[in-house]
């Protein structure tokens, strides 16, 4: 079989550098205007979970490049697939778009649908209950324990 020809070091290097690089992009943007900035130990800002899972997505993207600048491996990658990569990014940025505009609520049980489906999950099933479930889950511990306010779209 015929190699991508990237190796597994190169690859992380690669995408932990544009995972870091999309992520420092969405903090900077949390900064802007739109958001509700109030004091970190009154109010708790809408922006503020966003924040430390983005904090904790550039740790983890550093860790992946690091991990790959020191690996002497070079073992190629079977294969790359830039299609399915493409739509996976694609679901991801239609999710963030969608949470935008129609809110948490309503488009992350179809972001998380459209991402499953992008990275190929097999069981459409077992997808749809999870994504029904996990936005359920994340809104009540949040949204009514924790009191965070989610973010809301400009439609809903």
């Amino acid at each position: 079989m015929k190699g991508s020809g990237w190796s597994k070091a190169k690859a992380d290097i690669v995408l932990g550098i544009a995972l870091l690089a999309a992520a420092s992009l969405m903090f900077a943007h949390t900064f802007a205007n739109r958001y509700d900035s109030g004091p970190l130990f009154g109010d708790v800002s809408t922006v503020f979970v966003p924040r430390i899972v983005l904090v904790l997505i550039g740790c983890l993207a550093v860790i992946m490049a690091i991990r790959g600048a020191m690996t002497r491996d070079s073992e190629q990658l079977e294969e790359l697939n830039w299609r399915r990569m493409a739509i996976t990014f694609g679901a991801a940025c239609a999710t963030s778009l969608g949470i935008w505009v129609f809110g948490y609520v309503l488009a992350m049980p179809v972001g998380i649908f459209l991402v499953g489906l992008a990275i190929g999950y097999p069981n459409k099933l077992v997808l749809a209950a999870t994504c029904v479930v996990a936005t359920a889950v994340i809104w009540v511990a949040l949204g009514y324990f924790a009191r965070v306010p989610l973010p809301t779209g400009t439609i809903y």
